[in-house]
């Protein structure tokens, strides 16, 4: 006994592949691995709706003193309902318990046991005789790369997992059309109490959107203080957690655009904003919501349309609505803005929206109010969760993968200190997914996280470092046709329901040789890195913005990435994006590792050159073609 105890003292266990599958009634969202307390950020692959699979092309190498510890990330929905939620489990297998169970020598042999409602499947053999077991010669664990890299977002959403907002207004006010249009869900979260009541406590989480968790209370009534008190202790209560994803990161109070005369604020109103510029709820910003805006434009268009009446030449519609509009907006100010910021005493942030059509930029402006508050006011943290939650502003998205790059893998990439070592593959897998993660689309699919995807992008990059771009790139980006309305054009002749995407590429779907390549400070690595960001930051804003014309509660299809892309590469954009950056890599002069270098801001500015507005891409969204997501995708590759 003591015998065959030293032999599997000695053992070196090689894991094949290790296979998850859920059973309980949760939805299995994602997998990590760790080694002891060491991470593994290994390639997991979504092999059924509730199961994980990770396949080593070398096997993993473990000793008899290790451990490994599945980390499952999980969701629950219960039926009839739109809220989640969310439950991590740690389930731990020791290197003994493997062996002991093992019993084929160097044989490959099935492992499974059912733990904590997960039942865990690993190949394995094991090898006796050995010490400690090192990396296998030749295997990927002998290279640098074995120490993998860790995308940015994951430690974010590690410390700030979800934009947590508190909603404070009256029943009928429109709060729950608000939170649906702000980040993208279809389902009414707001009040499911009793009318006009709201359980400010309980975290309401939509499963169409995970990344935000709201807290609903209704609004003061005249008289009555219990209301009032009980938000004034959730607030302070909330800033003394000491976790950030505990805390409140910003907080949207609620009321309709008054009518001419109306009183501006409730006395509660007035009372918590006091207590606010007192200081009383610490750095949380405080943003006033004055909804149903559209409403007041249409005291506007009826006030038009009388005087339009009697004109000899008569205003056309739109002419009636434009003016209506701007004629509301200086009432706003009049009659709104002007008695609250006097009555309230203190500079709160403010917005008037609608969520209407027509009045889309509304809400554009009030997220990116809040996005700027909270990044200043709060975290970065808390800021990138908030351009990760939200969904109309586009702009805001961009500000989010600039903030998540700037932290980490963009910095100083002529001379990275994280690199090093590292395939260029690697560095890229990181770099995407984390710009992928700041968009935040529906992609259940995970279209975007796909090989395939990442090779479109790789040899979109090669591409352009031969020279292959669109034959005007020296057009000033100011041209005299927009850049929207080139893209609506290009999109319009690729998007017939019969003609499928064509991706006119040589092996488009093979990632580029060079991805292959260790990382190591070259002039042509840091073109390859940049072009490879700011293509897929612009292509990434393409596929937002024609997600949103087609609805933007469809998921996101092969054929729509496909349309985006070829929009993108065919634009004079990609030609400009592609010159700037080589007159930048020419002009690099720091390739010493950790040296500084002025990348970061090179890759900044051109990102911020070849971006449209938010007001642009409403604007022009009313040239497009109408498409949509058919009833079967298109696959990747048609040459």
């Amino acid at each position: 006994m003591a015998e065959a105890s030293s032999r599997l003292d000695n053992a070196a266990i090689h894991i094949f592949a290790i296979t998850i599958q859920q059973k309980a009634h949760r939805a299995l969202r994602s997998v990590s691995l760790r080694i002891n307390d060491n991470r593994n950020d290994i390639p997991w692959e979504h092999a059924s709706q509730d199961a994980f699979k990770a396949t080593f092309t070398s096997p993993l190498v473990i000793s008899p003193s290790d451990s490994l510890n599945l980390e499952l990330h999980s969701s629950f929905a219960p039926i009839g309902t739109p809220f989640i939620s969310g439950k991590n489990r740690l389930v731990c297998i020791s290197a003994q318990q493997l062996l002991h169970d093992h019993t084929n020598g160097g044989h490959q042999q099935e492992w499974k046991q059912t733990l904590d409602k997960a039942e865990v499947t690993i190949l394995l053999s094991h090898q006796t005789g050995a010490t400690r077991p090192g990396p296998i010669a030749g295997t990927s664990f002998d290279r640098p790369e074995s120490v993998q890299l860790t995308p940015t977002t994951e430690d974010i959403l590690d410390i700030c997992p979800r934009f947590r907002v508190l909603l404070i207004g009256k029943s009928g006010v429109g709060k729950s059309s608000l939170i649906n249009k702000a980040f993208g869900v279809d389902d009414a979260l707001v009040s499911h109490s009793a009318p006009g009541q709201a359980e400010i406590e309980k975290e309401i989480v939509s499963i169409v959107n995970p990344r935000f968790v709201l807290h609903d209370s209704r609004g003061f009534e005249p008289g009555e203080t219990s209301n009032f008190d009980a938000v004034c202790n959730f607030i302070l209560s909330r800033n003394l957690k000491p976790d950030l994803k505990d805390k409140l990161h910003a907080i949207w109070v609620c009321m309709a655009t008054p009518a001419s005369g109306s009183r501006i604020l409730e006395t509660g109103v007035e009372e918590l904003f006091r207590r606010k510029k007192d200081g009383d709820f610490g750095e949380v910003p405080m943003i006033s919501v004055f909804t149903k805006f559209d409403e007041l434009v249409d005291r506007e268009v009826m006030k038009l349309e009388i005087a339009n009446s009697k004109l000899s030449k008569k205003l056309s519609d739109r002419e009636v609505f434009e003016s209506a509009r701007q004629n509301a907006n200086k009432a706003f100010e009049g009659e709104c803005v002007v008695p609250f910021q006097t009555s309230s005493n203190v500079r709160i942030p403010y917005k008037a929206v609608s969520t209407q059509p027509g009045y889309e930029t509304t809400l554009t402006d009030l997220i990116e109010i809040t996005f700027k508050n909270v990044q200043q006011h709060v975290s970065p943290e808390a800021a990138v969760s908030t351009a990760i939650a939200q969904k109309p502003n586009s702009a805001v998205k961009i500000e989010g993968c600039i903030a998540v790059g700037k932290l980490r893998y963009w910095r100083s990439l002529a001379s990275s200190v994280n690199f090093p070592g590292k395939t260029l593959k690697a560095c890229l897998d990181v770099i995407h997914t984390d710009i992928i993660e700041v968009w935040n689309l529906n992609d259940p699919k995970l279209n975007l996280k796909s090989k395939e995807f990442k090779a479109l992008m790789s040899n979109l990059v090669e591409e352009s470092v031969q020279g292959k771009v669109p034959s005007s790139p020296n057009k000033g980006l100011a041209t005299s046709v927009p850049i929207l309305a080139a893209i609506a054009g290009i999109v319009g002749a690729l998007s017939g329901p019969a003609a499928p995407i064509v991706i006119p590429i040589v092996g488009a779907f093979v990632l580029a040789k060079w991805a292959y390549d260790v990382y190591q400070a070259s002039r042509s690595n840091l073109e390859r890195l940049m072009a490879y960001i700011i293509d897929l930051t612009l292509v990434m804003q393409n596929i937002f913005w024609l997600a949103d014309a087609a609805d933007g509660t469809h998921p996101t299809s092969r054929r729509l990435i496909k349309l985006a892309f070829r929009a993108y590469s065919e634009s004079d954009t990609n030609g400009k994006v592609h010159v700037l950056i080589q007159e930048h890599v020419k002009q690099a002069k720091s390739f010493i590792p950790g040296g500084q270098d002025a990348t970061l801001e090179a890759i900044e500015d051109i990102i911020r050159q070849c971006t449209f507005t938010p007001d642009e891409m409403i604007k022009w969204r009313q040239e497009l073609p109408p498409f949509g997501p058919g009833k079967k995708d298109e696959p990747w590759n048609l040459q």
